[in-house]
């Protein structure tokens, strides 16, 4: 499984485009997915597997079940 993203590929958040390759990095091969009820609040990326190297995690932050925000780290 590759986690490469073309550069054109782009994502909409409120009405701002963004750039796939701002959130995403180019390379992974294990995505850890966290729910907090049945919201998405945490996605891991690593190279490695599951006990590898993180690369990026998204934090999503909401206000009740609307998404706010996601940040990169």
């Amino acid at each position: 499984m590759s986690g490469r993203v073309h550069q054109e590929d782009e994502t909409k958040l409120h009405g701002t485009t963004y750039e796939a390759r701002q959130l995403i990095p180019f390379e992974f091969d294990y995505i850890g997915l966290t729910y907090t009820g049945d919201n998405l609040t945490t996605v891991v990326y690593k190279t490695g597997g599951s006990g590898g190297t993180t690369v990026a995690t998204l934090t999503l932050a909401y206000t009740g079940s609307v998404l706010d925000s996601v940040t990169r780290t």
